[in-house]
């Protein structure tokens, strides 16, 4: 291998040792306020697991509310580390998020070598590197790290079922996407995908390895089926009454206090907002769907950064390109896209994922923490888009040296690896 291919491949180390520094600093030098909202209840259910062997969110009693995922991540914490001093602990959850998060910025740095080719990938994984939101997730006591490193490494070997179509990917996408549904079970929107691309590539529904995945989902949630069985005496596929209370809180178009908390029934949330969202689209159409659409998007990735006082922790001059850099990968990703879609197939795979979790979000509130999924996709598009401009503009430039022109190239066009799905 010569030295020049050795050094390309060397560079994502150097991006996952920058991005590990910027991670630690912040968290090692951060002043913590106590705990409060999700993290407090988080934290509450991981002590009372372990103290009282009761699995329940916000409640001394067995529940559903939310999946497993992070309430075992930090139980287990708690366990080996204790919680008397529970600061002291936090402390170790933020510093083990740091590392665990580093795998979703070589995940990305792999989804772009395989789509794309090396600079992509790399150039993703800086954009994922210095993205404030994925360098101020890492000291919530939350859900977002351990997630969107599974999610991560699940999109990636669903990338390889649709272009290798190999057994063993379709068992490790399986588990992958069992654990990232017990962590956030809206992950389970994205199941399909690489099957429905698999149908339009072959014409052929590969049922056997359908079922290969189906099987190794299934296994990776049988322990969180038992026990809903074993505690509830029915079944419960993922979760019973968590999404009510989000799904309600997204029916006040534009936060004008149209839903009042005091004549709700909390024990039927879900129907509650279903009936609010038929009432307002016969009522007022298009106030509802202009809500439901543009007006959800902007909350969430314009009118709201999730970063709290990261820009207080940072250089006066590098505060204000925290949010810029936000802005720029919002307006140039869903821009690009735009374009992007009918370029090739790699890029309408990550938009297609993009637009399925974008759909789903819109029926909740509309908070900043529901993009920390899909900010990854957009950083892709764009590092592809950007790549695939300065080749064909430096194949311009080389064209008018010799005599003929150039010669385009493609996206793809570094022989690393990279393949189209």
């Amino acid at each position: 291998m010569g030295a020049s291919r050795l050094w390309k491949k060397m560079l994502i180390v150097f991006v996952l040792a920058f991005a590990l520094g910027l991670r630690l600093f912040y968290v090692l030098g951060e002043q913590y306020e106590p705990v409060e909202y999700d993290q407090k209840n988080y934290t509450t259910m991981a002590v009372q697991m372990l103290e009282k062997g009761i699995y329940g969110y916000n409640e001394a009693k067995s529940n559903t509310l939310v999946t497993p995922g992070f309430p075992v991540f930090l139980a287990a914490i708690l366990a080996v580390f204790g919680y008397t001093d529970i600061e002291r602990t936090f402390m170790v959850v933020r510093v083990l998020q740091v590392f665990i998060s580093l795998g979703a910025i070589w995940y990305i740095y792999k989804i772009g070598l395989r789509l794309f080719n090396r600079t992509t990938g790399l150039i993703a994984a800086f954009f994922a590197s210095v993205y404030g939101t994925f360098i101020v997730v890492n000291s919530l006591i939350l859900t977002e790290v351990i997630f969107l490193t599974s999610f991560m490494a699940l999109i990636y070997y669903q990338i390889k079922i649709v272009q290798e179509n190999r057994t063993r990917d379709h068992l490790l996408a399986g588990l992958l996407l069992a654990l990232a549904v017990l962590i956030r079970p809206n992950t389970l929107v994205v199941a399909p995908v690489p099957y429905v691309f698999l149908w339009f590539q072959h014409k052929k529904p590969y049922f056997k390895e359908i079922s290969f995945g189906v099987l190794a989902f299934a296994l990776g949630m049988l322990p969180w089926w038992i026990r809903n069985a074993i505690t509830f005496h029915e079944i419960i596929f993922i979760s019973k009454g968590g999404a009510g209370n989000p799904l309600l809180g997204g029916t006040d178009p534009y936060y004008r206090g149209t839903l009042d908390w005091s004549k709700i029934d909390f024990n039927n949330q879900q129907g509650e907002a279903i009936k609010r969202i038929k009432e307002g689209l016969q009522t007022d159409p298009a106030l509802w769907i202009r809500w439901f659409t543009v007006g959800k998007m902007k909350e969430m990735f314009l009118n709201k950064l999730y970063i709290g006082d990261y820009g207080s922790s940072v250089p006066a001059w590098y505060a204000p390109w925290i949010p810029r850099f936000h802005k720029f990968l919002v307006y140039a990703g869903m821009g690009g896209s735009l374009i992007a879609f009918f370029i090739h197939k790699s890029y309408r795979y990550l938009i297609t994922v993009f637009l399925i979790l974008l759909g789903t979000q819109l029926m909740f509130i509309p908070e900043a923490r529901y993009t920390i999924g899909m900010m990854p996709f957009l950083m892709l598009i764009i590092s592809a888009l950007l790549v695939q401009a300065v080749s064909y503009a430096a194949g311009l430039v080389r064209g008018r040296n010799k005599t003929g022109g150039g010669v385009r190239k493609d996206v793809r066009s570094e022989t690393d690896g990279s393949k189209a799905v």
